[in-house]
């Protein structure tokens, strides 16, 4: 054989082994690409139902995250809560409301989520100062006329201690005549409520208590509606005073 078929022989074999490592080559190729790491936010707190909840969500660009548990505490408080296992992205953790609690405006929160990505343990700490938002919740459920009485039912629910000052403006009307049936400019209660949920049944005599009394019962067949204003002082650290409008209209059978 001579040189020039030895050469062109080493040629094609050199080609063939090119061919075969692009080929694999290719299969190897390592791609690259940017990785944003999770990390959770807090969106806000509020009271419900006696409670302080924290809604937290988690801001993920990457692969999705299992949530397997964790704690959230509230600085300075001594409150620490679990967290539930969850696969959302958004969740709420609460706190009982303590009266000590209800004396801040702002709160510090503080925590470490525990969560599962592709396989692997990770964990997301977090921290941030949000603003309390406590809710009321005060409405007349139910009431009755008869014999210059009204039986008034209150629901209240109320986060930080409280107490009933008085009802101002308290009048009963006839929705479908628009005509007042009794009224009374002043009812004083002065009944204390601690934390929680409450129904109050208020018998008023507005004949009796100085009203101004027009009939002395509703008539069937007519929408009656009542109305007033509810003065409360809210314990916080300083006391402070709030109103709430008081309304409520039925169909009398």
């Amino acid at each position: 054989m001579d040189n020039t078929k030895v050469f062109v022989i080493l040629i094609v074999i050199m080609l063939i082994l090119a061919l075969f490592s692009t080929f694999y080559a290719k299969r190897f190729t390592v791609k690259y690409g940017t990785f944003y790491p999770p990390y959770a936010n807090i969106l806000g707190a509020y009271t419900s139902d006696g409670k302080l909840y924290v809604t937290i969500k988690i801001q993920n660009e990457t692969y999705p995250i299992n949530i397997t548990g964790g704690y959230v505490k509230i600085v300075n408080t001594g409150q620490y809560t679990n967290v539930t296992p969850t696969y959302n992205d958004t969740f709420n953790v609460s706190f009982p409301i303590t009266y000590s609690l209800s004396s801040f405006s702002l709160v510090s929160i503080e925590g470490v989520l525990k969560g599962i990505m592709k396989g692997n343990t990770i964990y997301i700490t977090f921290s941030s100062t949000v603003p309390i938002q406590i809710y009321f919740d005060i409405k007349v459920v139910k009431f009755v006329y008869n014999n210059s009485t009204a039986n008034i039912t209150l629901y209240i629910f109320n986060p930080v201690n409280i107490t009933l000052l008085c009802i101002r403006s308290l009048s009963i009307t006839n929705a479908n005549l628009s005509e007042t049936v009794a009224g009374i400019n002043l009812v004083d209660l002065n009944l204390s409520l601690p934390v929680g949920t409450h129904c109050i049944n208020l018998t008023v005599n507005l004949m009796k208590e100085g009203g101004v009394v027009y009939e002395k019962q509703i008539q069937p067949g007519y929408a009656y509606y009542i109305s007033g204003v509810l003065n409360i002082q809210e314990y916080f650290s300083q006391p402070q005073n709030a109103s709430f409008q008081l309304y409520k209209i039925e169909l009398f059978s």
